[in-house]
């Protein structure tokens, strides 16, 4: 029975020590009037397979007219701690709704993430859209591929009615970014930008000072610019693919579209 207990013992000093060598990830982003995802997507995150002590969360919160403070003040109040809200308004000139947003200021509330992460201890910024569900062995695959810049595959093409359409960009002969429609599924692989759902080596903004810009664009298309001319190498890995619920609709809150993975 002695001996019992001491392995019984072994396997929980084992564990908590794996446990304290994790890696510590912040996952977060901006959000404007959210309140009809993040339910969804809160218990996406929440629903991650990785140590819970592990993980902070950080929000960016700008310009809501609906519960979106309220949804995220709530969830802060359960976690004990680990998530910070951050109040950063910049006013109702340009709509929250896709097709309205501003770069300029999306870049801005991207970089006040950034400077968050920055404040914190975290190793691996995990910049995940508040309208996109992860599968639950997302984080553990991306954190495996070891890669600075590595996302996940979401499809931003269900609005215009054609799913080949993904969250990754190369450059054509003319060094144009053009969307990425052949792809692998089963590998990592490399992409000249991407965004929406991705994972950040600590690094690439602490010491290389990669930051958002509108310069070019869309500000995903900035940073992924300012990264590749560090040198930085940016993939996917095509083994991951995201739910993306992208506005408030019955047809796609479906029970089958919001199944989170």
């Amino acid at each position: 029975m002695a001996d019992t207990r001491r392995g019984e013992q072994a396997k929980g000093d084992e564990s908590s020590t794996m446990i304290d060598m994790a890696e510590k990830i912040m996952i977060g982003c901006p959000v404007r009037n959210r309140a009809w995802s993040l339910g969804y997507y809160l218990t996406s995150i929440k629903r991650l397979a990785y140590p819970e002590s592990r993980l902070e969360f950080c929000f960016i919160i700008n310009d809501c007219i609906d519960e979106t403070p309220q949804i995220l003040e709530d969830f802060a109040r359960r976690e004990n701690g680990r998530v910070r809200l951050i109040y950063y308004d910049l006013g109702q000139k340009y709509g929250h709704l896709r097709g309205q947003y501003n770069f300029s200021q999306l870049a801005r509330l991207r970089n006040r993430l950034l400077e968050a992460f920055l404040e914190s201890d975290a190793a691996y910024l995990f910049s995940v859209d508040s309208d996109i569900l992860v599968p639950v062995d997302s984080l553990s695959l991306l954190l495996q591929d070891d890669c600075d810049i590595v996302s996940a595959l979401v499809c931003n093409g269900e609005e215009v009615g054609d799913n080949s359409i993904y969250n990754i960009l190369v450059k054509d002969a003319a060094g144009n970014l053009v969307h990425c429609r052949d792809f692998p599924r089963d590998r990592v692989f490399p992409v000249d930008c991407t965004g929406a759902a991705y994972l950040i080596k600590r690094k690439v903004i602490a010491s290389l000072g990669i930051r958002y810009s509108s310069d070019d664009g869309a500000e995903d298309i900035g940073f992924c610019r300012q990264a590749q001319e560090k040198g930085i190498g940016i993939f996917c890995d095509g083994r991951i693919e995201c739910i993306h619920l992208m506005r408030e609709d019955t047809t796609l809150l479906s029970s089958k579209k919001t199944k989170i993975p």
